[in-house]
């Protein structure tokens, strides 16, 4: 892309190939939840609003996992029936397909107690946007979680989402599966201004920028625009940068910042 060579950039500060989620103040809290798990097996949740580094945090933590020991499935199309997002996972796992509900359940079980016990690999299932799986869903996951009269916990299942998610799980109906929660952990945007100033920084720097293009000010407009969202952080920088890239200016002055935010909003009011 243009504005990243125009900037010497080798990356967006802010998309999906950064690696500043190592940095991320959120991340450091999560890892030992994450390392708990992976020792425990059993369910953890994690909540927060959209666009705040919920599943980039998670990327990079199954970017350090052994692929001989652990078998990560990650699925994100999770608005569909109880019985297609099994399918999925069976479609993951190289599994015929099966139409009949009980056959398809069997089958994944069987599969996942021979990873686990045989193979000696612990799977590990991502259900990302999980607020959106269906109510049922959440009830019948622990009989699908019960092995051998409930004395084996054979798999990981971390499931991510929007506020929503908490508030299902605290029903009562929901409290088999409450009881195998290992952890719940809340990722909350950079409210604070000196780490969401940090990680604008070093933002930039993983991304080949070591001088500052950006004044303290225009950083105040970035945190109080963005919310502290790292999402929205990314809409605005990467504006940002190419406006300045078509203005030739070799830095991101306040009043690009400013049109930048300006437009992405006008944007977002649009598609409501």
């Amino acid at each position: 892309m243009r504005y990243l060579q125009y900037f010497g950039l080798k990356h967006d500060p802010f998309g999906k190939q950064s690696r500043e989620w190592l940095d991320y103040p959120q991340y450091d809290q999560l890892l030992p939840h994450l390392r708990w798990l992976l020792e425990t097996k059993g369910v953890g949740i994690i909540t927060g609003e959209a666009g705040i580094g919920k599943t980039s945090g998670v990327r990079e933590w199954v970017k350090s996992l052994n692929p001989l020991t652990h078998r990560v499935i990650y699925q994100a199309d999770n608005h569909f029936r109880a019985f297609d997002i099994y399918l999925q996972l069976a479609d993951s796992l190289g599994l015929g397909v099966h139409y009949r509900y009980s056959k398809l359940w069997r089958n994944l079980k069987q599969e996942l107690l021979h990873l686990s016990e045989e193979k000696k690999v612990t799977p590990i299932w991502i259900l990302d946007e999980a607020h959106q799986l269906p109510f049922n869903f959440f009830t019948e996951l622990p009989s699908f979680l019960n092995f051998s009269f409930d004395t084996r916990v054979v798999m990981i299942i971390l499931l991510i989402g929007c506020a929503p998610l908490q508030h299902l799980l605290q029903r009562s109906v929901c409290a088999p599966l409450a009881s195998r929660v290992q952890f719940h952990f809340e990722w909350k945007p950079l409210e604070d201004f000196e780490l969401f100033r940090q990680f604008v920084d070093k933002g930039f720097k993983q991304a080949g920028c070591h001088q500052s293009i950006l004044t303290q000010s225009a950083i105040k407009l970035l945190h109080v625009a963005s919310k502290g969202r790292a999402r929205y952080l990314h809409q605005i920088i990467t504006k940002s940068l190419q406006m300045a890239t078509e203005k030739n200016m070799n830095h991101l002055p306040d009043e690009i910042v400013q049109e930048s935010i300006r437009q992405i909003q006008q944007l977002q009011m649009t598609d409501r």
